[in-house]
């Protein structure tokens, strides 16, 4: 009865037994040769690339003309990519003035220039207290290949790029992405002004702090250290470590509270496992209140920025 139910029915002949093996069996290959590759949009049949861009312009509600973006669209692998094919079938590759496009590299240059010094002045404007090795090391995390490859990702340039698909997709997908959104932000600039690339950022890039703690960004090595030297460059004494109280010491529960004072004014405390380890949390405590980056404060005010802040003061 079991081998009915399998391989046919009981009310069935088993001449059907084929079937069911058939079947498996390219069950079998499937799994066998494993997920298919990822495909872009554009490998579709009823892929329209003038009608996305004219969607793309309009999605951000930016003016911009469509060879432009086109432009801020072309990998660079995608003209290597042409390149071979007309050596391929014998035409003249090598002279550039045949080809009617360029690569996005100086757009994307642009960019990422206009994209860091706009986020320095921005940080400088919110944390004025932060010092400058805090401010670069935010900037560069926010221009950082990961974190510009996925906010493009998540704009949808991704279906946009024009590039070698095999170079793509194994090899430097993140950098196409991170060009296409530079490109993007430069191509802004050369349609319309500086001030407009520059809410583009504020808006898509900026914004990617949200829900983030800068202090965790800017992971300082030696945070009494640091203590030390802020507090001499402001004419202030050396910072002094001091136990507040103490609890199971003797346990495996141990908590210590360390108070990091200078001239007997409080600074920062906090607690830890260990003295060593309270001792460092306490001294990053008082860089936060120095600094004012604690959890006390408030975050970007993207308001201000286009009404009183950096947007308008051009």
């Amino acid at each position: 009865m079991v081998r009915l139910l399998r391989y046919g029915t009981i009310f069935g002949p088993l001449k059907d037994r084929w079937r069911y093996l058939y079947k498996e069996n390219l069950y079998q290959r499937r799994i066998e040769a494993g997920p298919e590759p990822e495909r872009f949009r554009s490998a579709l049949i009823n892929w329209n690339y003038d009608a996305e861009l004219y969607a793309c312009t309009h999605r951000f509600g930016e003016k911009m003309n469509i060879d432009t973006l086109r432009h801020a669209m072309t990998d660079a692998s995608f003209l290597n990519q042409i390149i071979k094919q007309r050596t391929e079938a014998g035409l003249a590759a090598t002279d550039q003035t045949a080809l009617s496009f360029t690569h996005n590299g100086e757009l994307a240059k642009r960019g990422e220039q206009i994209t860091e010094e706009f986020l320095r002045k921005a940080l400088r404007y919110w944390y004025p207290k932060l010092p400058q090795e805090g401010i670069d090391a935010v900037t560069q995390f926010l221009i950082s290949e990961s974190t510009i490859a996925f906010i493009s990702s998540r704009l949808g340039f991704k279906t946009l790029i024009r590039c070698d698909t095999f170079f793509s997709r194994f090899h430097q997908a993140p950098i196409m992405l991170k060009n296409a959104l530079f490109a993007f932000i430069g191509a802004i600039e050369n349609n319309n002004d500086r001030s407009r690339a520059e809410v583009f950022v504020a808006d898509f890039i900026l914004t990617h702090l949200v829900g983030k703690d800068i202090n965790e960004i800017w992971h300082v090595k030696n945070p009494m250290g640091l203590l030390t030297k802020v507090l001499e460059e402001n004419g202030r004494q050396a910072p002094e470590s001091r136990l507040i109280w103490a609890t199971g010491v003797s346990s495996v529960l141990s908590t210590y509270v360390i108070g990091v004072y200078s001239n007997k004014e409080f600074l920062g405390k906090c607690a830890g496992a260990t003295i060593s380890i309270a001792e460092e949390m306490a001294a990053r405590d008082a860089l936060r209140r120095l600094f004012e980056t604690d959890e006390k404060r408030a975050p970007i005010p993207f308001d201000k920025l286009y009404k009183k802040g950096l947007l308008m003061d051009k």
